[in-house]
């Protein structure tokens, strides 16, 4: 039987990955598997220490999920050389989402190693669903981004493929003219120029889109494509806000080409900023 995998570190903003895991767990009658994991590079008094007092909190979190929400629970402590890692190494074959709470920003360290979040997101091999914000009901509108690269057929398939969501709408957007796809070539240009090259790009990207959805293993989905020439990350935003949108769905992983870097980067913002929770495959 497939499960869903929470990582938590037993703070605040790990008990909303857990409570919105817990609804997806009952809304579809899977278990859940809670792992908190301990970095093993520390003095093995402090390892100790720390196992005990986060099983006994684990143990009695799972009897709660079981007694209180009807869902089969099991909880776990592992050790590892760096939690990203050990969160990783406990992915089986059998886990069909990892969930994770708010990604914690820490302005140093993430700019020379990436955040927790980041590191997990790069190389998990199911999709993930990081809980931005405090769940109180089952997803309604999925805002699904995709660029229209070669991969973006690929990447609805594993959202066809996960199944947690299919009582949600769906939305598949593209976003054309943000300040961060081409800012020089775009300063280049006349606005008469600007005008004319977006008209074209936009009616261009339609007509993919189209395709991609007919394509796509999801059923009946909405088509936007949309002008807007602030960041990536905020134009997304305003847009699932504006259409009624509880889920964002992104893409990022793979970096070699400029796209998926831009992927990459949007994403990183997604997860300090968004107020919407992040799916990313």
């Amino acid at each position: 039987m497939t499960e869903l995998l929470v990582a938590t570190d037993l703070s605040p903003r790990a008990e909303r990955a857990q409570r919105r895991a817990t609804l997806l767990a009952r809304q579809h009658d899977l278990p859940l598997r809670l792992v908190h994991v301990i970095d093993a590079d520390q003095p093995s008094a402090v390892i100790d220490a720390h196992h005990q007092q986060a099983n006994s909190i684990l143990q009695r979190l799972a009897r709660t999920i079981e007694t209180s929400d009807g869902v089969g629970c099991v909880a776990e402590v592992q050790h590892a050389r760096g939690v990203d890692a050990g969160i990783r190494a406990a992915v089986t074959d059998n886990t069909s989402l990892l969930v994770l709470g708010r990604h914690r920003r820490r302005a140093l360290r993430d700019l020379f190693l990436g955040g927790t979040s980041e590191r997990i997101i790069a190389h998990a091999p199911c999709p993930i669903l990081v809980a931005q914000s405090a769940p109180i009901e089952a997803y309604h509108r999925l805002v699904v981004a995709t660029d229209l690269t070669d991969g973006a057929r690929g990447r609805l398939d594993a959202l066809a493929a996960c199944r947690l969501f299919d009582a949600a709408s769906t939305d598949l957007v593209h976003i054309i003219g943000a300040s961060d796809q081409s800012p020089v070539t775009a300063n280049r240009m006349t606005d008469a120029a600007r005008d004319l090259a977006l008209a074209q790009e936009k009616t261009q990207a339609a007509q993919a889109l189209h395709r991609l959805a007919l394509d796509s293993k999801l059923g009946a989905v909405g088509e936007r494509v949309e002008t807007d020439p602030r960041p990536m990350d905020i134009a997304l935003i305003s847009l699932a806000e504006r259409e009624g949108g509880d889920l964002l769905v992104l893409s990022p992983r793979g970096r070699t080409s400029p796209e998926a870097i831009l992927r990459y980067s949007v994403t990183r913002r997604l997860l300090n900023d968004s107020p919407l929770d992040l799916l990313i495959l």
